[in-house]
This record gives structure tokens, C-alpha cells and sequence, in this order.
């Protein structure tokens, strides 16, 4: 029923910000700013303007960097009987959190976990574990099998010639 505040932190190197419930509501807040700057874009775009202008507006937004991904912002929630988690994932797909749910449940420790997405809240990931492992480490390890695979991925591309 209530949730509890899990840990304060996470490791920034890894994750970026961890917070509470509060943090959760300025990821919110965020994530609507995100929409109405999108919302208001394509609304300048229907604008009678010439073509040029146009092109110059959108070629200076794909310049411009929209959103920073080099750290993961999540909050975390812990249910009451400390082996159940609602990881909340800021600005990720649908794509992105199954590929992150494949990783999680691979990690020794796990029990279950799921996705959710909507496109009004941010994604919303399950965890229930057994207890061995708190949540901090088996995002960690899902991180690293995510690392390894693209490491992978990139040594593949890199010994393609054209």
C-alpha cells in the first residue's frame, strides 16, 4: 500500500540522480516541459512562413541538443516488504525499457519484472526480488550486460569494410 524512500543515491557514474517521491514529481514536471516545447515546435512550423525560414528553424533545432542522455534519470519506490520496487525511467521508449527488462531479469536476485509506458507518466519499471541483491546492484549488473552487448555491437560494426 505506502511506499517507503528507498536509498538517496545512486552511483552518478552509472545512473545520474536517484531521489524519493519528490524527485519523481520534478521528473514529471520535466517530461511535460519536454512536451509543450515539442507541442509548441510543431505549432511555429504550421506558421505561414517561408520555406526558408522553415529550414533554417529546423535545421538549428536538430543542431541544438534537446535532451542530454548520458545519465539514466530514475527514481525508485520501494513497496513495504523491502523485495518490491517501482523503478520510474524518465524520457526512455518502449524499445529501450524491454531491452532493459531482458538485462534486469537476467541478474541473479530477480523474481519477476515488468514495463509499463504510457505516454502520459514516464515509464514505469516492476522489480520483486528475493532479497539477496538490493535494487542498486541488479540495475548495475543490468547496466553492465547492456555495456557489453553494445561494446559488442560496436566491434561488429567497426570490422565491417565498405
Amino acid at each position: 500500500m505506502g511506499k517507503k524512500k528507498t536509498e538517496s543515491s545512486l552511483d552518478d557514474e552509472v545512473f545520474g540522480e536517484f531521489d524519493d517521491k519528490e524527485g519523481l514529481e520534478d521528473l514529471r514536471k520535466e517530461e511535460q516541459k519536454a512536451n509543450a516545447s515539442l507541442t509548441s515546435t510543431s505549432s511555429t512550423i504550421s506558421d505561414d512562413s517561408s520555406s526558408e525560414d522553415l529550414a533554417e528553424r529546423l535545421s538549428q533545432e536538430l543542431i541544438e541538443p534537446q535532451r542530454d542522455f548520458k545519465y539514466l534519470k530514475i527514481s525508485v519506490e520501494q513497496e513495504e516488504n523491502e523485495t518490491e520496487f517501482y523503478v520510474h525511467v524518465v524520457h526512455q521508449s518502449h524499445g529501450f525499457m524491454n531491452y532493459l527488462i531482458t538485462k534486469v531479469l537476467k541478474c541473479k536476485g530477480v523474481e519477476f519484472a515488468a514495463y509499463k509506458n504510457t505516454s502520459l507518466e514516464p515509464p514505469v519499471m516492476y522489480v520483486r526480488t528475493d532479497g539477496s541483491k538490493d535494487i542498486k546492484n541488479i540495475l548495475k549488473e543490468a547496466l553492465k550486460l547492456m555495456r557489453i552487448d553494445w561494446k559488442g555491437m560496436g566491434n561488429a560494426v567497426s570490422t565491417i569494410k565498405s
